[in-house]
């Protein structure tokens, strides 16, 4: 009769806890991409839409600015969504049922990837200044990205988070709901953000 080896690996908690944190912040940040390249979409089509005369909002002077400018932008917020999705965020569950371990290790990924994307932004500004307004304007909506990270995100969608899965602890679809949730408050953290920095 064949005998199987069932001894258990040790693994330390620090060791444990750091694979938890790369894992929830592989999956933050692309949830912060996901965020990032639908803004960049929804602007790309305000910019068609402004260049038809279908909203007025002063964005483009001529045709082939709005067509050039829309589809660069487009392109740019496309190539961030396929980078989400072919990253960790396919693979929602973690690797802890520790509640706070949880908690503390997405609130460190939620500032690390609102800092990271502040940065992008802003180094970026400093590039297009001879470019048309609507590529400052999209560099400000990555801007406006990070900072609804580390603020309305951290704060909101964190206790969102807490609170579902405190109430919903034993179902089976809470993994499944955790980050379309926390990409929804983050989306409209920018949207609030975008509309501070942009008055």
């Amino acid at each position: 009769m064949q005998e199987f080896d069932t001894a258990t690996v040790y693994v330390s908690p620090m060791r444990r806890r750091l694979r938890l944190f790369w894992r929830v912040l592989g999956t933050t940040f692309d949830v912060g991409l996901m965020v990032v390249g639908t803004a960049l979409v929804a602007f790309a089509i305000v910019i068609l839409l402004d260049g038809f005369d279908i909203v007025d909002r002063g964005l483009t002077a001529s045709t082939g600015a709005m067509l050039g400018s829309s589809l660069v932008i487009a392109v740019f917020g496309a190539f961030a969504i396929g980078v989400a999705v072919e990253g960790p965020v396919r693979e929602l569950r973690e690797l802890s049922a520790n509640e706070i371990e949880l908690a503390v290790a997405r609130g460190l990924a939620i500032v690390i990837t609102g800092v990271v994307l502040l940065v992008i932004g802003r180094v970026g500004l400093g590039y297009v200044n001879d470019l048309p307004i609507v590529f400052e304007q999209a560099l400000q909506i990555v801007v406006a990205t990070g900072i609804a990270g580390f603020t309305w995100t951290l704060v909101v969608g964190l206790v969102a988070l807490w609170g579902i899965r405190r109430v919903f602890a034993d179902r089976h679809w809470l993994d499944q709901i955790e980050l379309p949730l926390l990409y929804v408050v983050w989306a409209v953290g920018v949207v609030i953000v975008f509309g501070m920095i942009t008055t």
